[in-house]
């Protein structure tokens, strides 16, 4: 069966959704999570989901400094709008298109420019990126017993290759230069050693390693022009560079406040130190695109697997990720209802967005 690259990506998220979903159900019986569901707080179930809409909220003020820097102001209601979307696509839709280009799109179609938009983008999101490199490697020194696991140290030594790698990107004026050219070149000879082959198997092998060797140079070409875009918006503006990293340490201060809160909601305190030194680290790991609907059961399970370090029951974390996950629901509900309801210059068309268009 001639299965698109697409739809088999999808079918490899659903069964590694399935297979996740399955091992949080052998972590947690059904009598457990009653009974932590039957300990709710209501003061601060309602204090977890406004803290949803405050941290969209400081991510929308965020990506408004960038975009004004373009000359042309978005609204900020306007924004809120086109992030909820995001949200909607995200989590709500088993698609390839991510939230990011969403955003992307319809921001740059108000400014009519598609570019500066995406570098807008990439800029409000790698900015948290970076933040949330240190704070991997970093916040465990809140709970310093917890750098014994490899949990934790095998994640912090990623963040820094990580923060390292964009050093180096951001130095290079060509990213790989001569050993790029030098991987191209060694690609096509094998390509070609390939077809001199009889074997379809060699062949198939020798274009594939082509492909994934030129791939990774234009992939490292991008970040670097994109990196380089986000850097000059903000570098010649010390106002506008203090407010992105204010308004960054806001977010992941209200990510910190966001857990411990719906841990409190079922009655659970974890400590604060612990939620500090822990969730850079889930959210690092539980960046991977394992599954779809925003990393259904892979979230939770990173979630659950973590909070063990802290001597928190699977049932009590479980019991808090599926309040995580109600309210990205909540959140990607709303942005279905505005892209219902969404008239400036028409709905967003997802062939167009496959096609580039969102850059």
């Amino acid at each position: 069966m001639n299965v698109k690259p697409s739809k088999r990506a999808l079918i490899a998220k659903l069964i590694l959704c399935c297979l996740f979903v399955a091992l949080l159900i052998s972590f947690v019986r059904t009598n457990e999570l009653a009974a932590v569901f039957s300990r709710l707080d209501w003061r601060y179930l309602t204090l977890s989901l406004l803290l949803g809409p405050l941290m969209l909220l400081v991510s929308c003020l965020k990506w408004k400094v960038l975009l004004d820097l373009g000359g042309k102001k978005l609204g900020l209601t306007e924004l809120v709008r086109i992030y909820l979307m995001g949200y909607f696509f995200s989590n709500l839709l088993p698609s390839t298109v991510g939230g990011d280009v969403v955003r992307s799109y319809y921001s740059g179609r108000l400014l009519g420019n598609q570019a500066f938009a995406a570098v807008c983008v990439f800029g409000e999101r790698f900015s948290g990126l970076l933040l949330l490199f240190a704070l991997v490697i970093l916040a465990p020194l809140a709970r310093p017993g917890l750098y014994a696991s490899p949990y934790i140290y095998v994640p912090a030594g990623a963040a820094f290759l990580l923060l390292c790698l964009v050093i180096v990107i951001w130095q290079w004026r060509e990213p790989l230069g001569g050993p790029g050219r030098k991987l191209t070149a060694f690609g096509r000879r094998l390509r070609a050693a390939g077809h001199r082959s009889n074997s379809p198997l060699v062949r198939r092998a020798a274009e594939k390693s082509e492909q994934l060797g030129d791939g990774l140079r234009k992939r490292l070409a991008r970040v670097h022009d994109e990196l380089g875009g986000a850097l000059r918006l903000v570098m010649g503006n010390g106002r506008i560079a203090g407010a992105i990293v204010l308004l960054t340490v806001l977010y992941y201060g209200l990510t910190w406040v966001n857990v411990y809160v719906s841990f409190r909601a079922f009655g659970v305190d974890p400590g604060f130190l612990a939620v500090v030194a822990l969730v850079p680290t889930i959210m690092f790991v539980a960046h991977l695109p394992l599954t779809f609907l925003g990393n259904l059961g892979f979230f939770e399970s990173v979630f659950v697997m973590y909070f063990l370090q802290a001597q928190v029951l699977p049932a009590e974390t479980l019991a808090m990720g599926l309040l995580l996950r109600v309210k990205l629901l909540l959140l990607g509900l709303a942005g279905l209802f505005v892209y219902l309801v969404y008239k400036r210059d028409g709905k967003i068309r997802l062939q167009e967005l496959r096609g580039g268009t969102g850059r």
